[in-house]
């Protein structure tokens, strides 16, 4: 149904677009011997007449008089130039020829010529009727069925003129943009086409006189087809945790940031890298994070040091993987932001308070050390002289 509609907008803004279409001087000249060309495009505005037929046609249009029906219609067939394959987030130009493959199926005689004037505007009308596969005054419009990750930047291409019978070929380009969180898969493009096609010629007159009318009559054509890119598979990240001990004035701290791959593919020798500014720096910003399957997490531990004035505020920290792909081709993960917060310096009296019991301790030792000794050297050492003077009974 959304196709559909999608189909039919396409057509209403292309109809809009033909209708101010000049038509090419080049396809509606009558001859090169001063002829009279009267074009009736009427039957594109589908007013009939009670007997059916288009009510517009120029006044020399004599249906009575049409020597042949010709059978045959442009046929637009599509094709996008180069690579079909994209990656999510891609914004790319999108190049597609247009090929006309109209061909005349056959013809059939209205009515035969009475006489060898006639023979010569029989012969003057076959030539026009076979330009019936031409298509004129091309307009091309690409749209995204609703609710794709495919957004067509674009509005309708002209194309100009494309000549049936030899497979002539047009250009028309659509910018389009890939959404970052589209899935990998095979999308539809819907490719509208309209143009005008000569679906009539009668001449009257007298061809060995150089004096002949030529009556034609327009009819527009209106083409849709479906082409297809593919989004590839790839793998993606996101952050899932950030743990820091940041802190203003101190070095050699840790942050921790814990990836997880959200796409398709498997990365391998995936290697985490942060983007540091002040009040940050380091000389470990890189982490080895391996292979990566879809859905797998893995954490990359960074050493950071912050300047002793830095602001205490939440600071984010830009991070991007490289890794490999399935291809062994190297690539780059979007950029993501660590938030991080800075938590205020410790204060002097802080930072002394942990060295304080064991500096009493210390202390404390080396005093009962102090005592033994000197009680050993002192105390102790002068009893045993004084037993040693002692006489002997």
């Amino acid at each position: 149904m959304n196709r559909n509609k999608t189909i039919l907008v396409a057509l209403l803004v292309i109809a809009i677009t033909s209708l101010a279409a000049a038509i090419p001087a080049d396809e509606l000249r009558a001859s090169q011997h001063r002829n009279t060309t009267h074009i009736s495009p009427a039957a594109s505005i589908h007013t009939t007449t009670a007997a059916g037929l288009p009510d517009r046609l120029s006044p020399g249009f004599t249906f009575s008089k049409n020597f042949y029906d010709v059978y045959g219609l442009p046929n637009l067939t599509a094709s996008i130039v180069g690579d079909e394959k994209f990656d999510r987030g891609d914004e790319v130009t999108l190049t597609i020829d247009l090929i006309n493959r109209g061909v005349v199926l056959g013809f059939e005689s209205d009515r035969m010529p009475d006489d060898d004037e006639e023979i010569d505007l029989a012969r003057m009308e076959l030539g026009y009727e076979l330009q019936q596969v031409n298509a004129i005054g091309i307009t091309a419009m690409l749209v995204a069925p609703e609710e794709s990750p495919i957004e067509v930047k674009s509005g309708p291409q002209q194309a100009g003129s494309i000549k049936g019978d030899r497979g002539a070929r047009k250009t028309v380009r659509f910018n389009i943009e890939i959404d970052e969180n589209a899935p990998a898969g095979t999308y539809p493009l819907i490719l509208a086409t309209s143009c005008i096609y000569q679906k009539n010629a009668q001449v009257s007159g007298n061809v060995s006189e150089s004096r002949a009318d030529v009556n034609l009559w327009y009819d527009a054509l209106n083409q849709t087809q479906v082409l297809h890119i593919t989004v590839e598979k790839l793998a993606d990240f996101e952050i899932v945790n950030v743990s820091s001990n940041l802190r203003a004035g101190e070095d050699d701290r840790v942050l921790s940031i814990t990836y997880r791959n959200t796409g398709e593919e498997t990365a391998t020798e995936a290697v985490a890298r942060i983007s540091v500014t002040d009040p940050f720096s380091s000389t470990d910003d890189q982490a080895y994070l391996g292979t990566l399957a879809p859905g797998e997490s893995v954490t990359g531990i960074f050493v950071l040091d912050t300047d002793s004035d830095a602001a205490i505020k939440p600071y984010g920290i830009d991070t991007e993987i490289r890794f490999k792909d399935s291809t062994d081709e190297s690539k780059v993960s979007e950029s993501m932001t660590a938030d991080v917060m800075i938590a205020p310096p410790i204060p002097a009296s802080e930072k002394v308070k942990p060295y304080i019991l064991p500096g009493v301790l210390l202390i404390l030792l080396v005093l009962i050390a102090i005592g033994v000794r000197y009680y050993l050297r002192n105390v102790a050492g002068n009893r045993n002289a004084q037993r040693t003077d002692e006489p002997d009974d």
